[in-house]
């Protein structure tokens, strides 16, 4: 990831790219539904991280 890349949006493209649906929620794009359920960024993060979706820094 580049010092640049929003770790959210890279979040949000990884979990995509795994066939999970994920959509924003508002204008801001700080919140996110994936299911029944509203993600914050970090929460969404830490969603792709858990299934080893985004690299994680040691």
């Amino acid at each position: 990831m580049g010092d640049d890349a929003d770790p959210a949006m890279e979040a949000v493209d990884a979990l995509r790219a795994a066939n999970i649906a994920v959509a924003p929620v508002g204008e801001e794009l700080e919140r996110w539904q994936i299911g029944d359920l509203v993600f914050s960024d970090a929460n969404v993060w830490r969603l792709a991280a858990s299934r080893g979706l985004v690299e994680v820094d040691p």
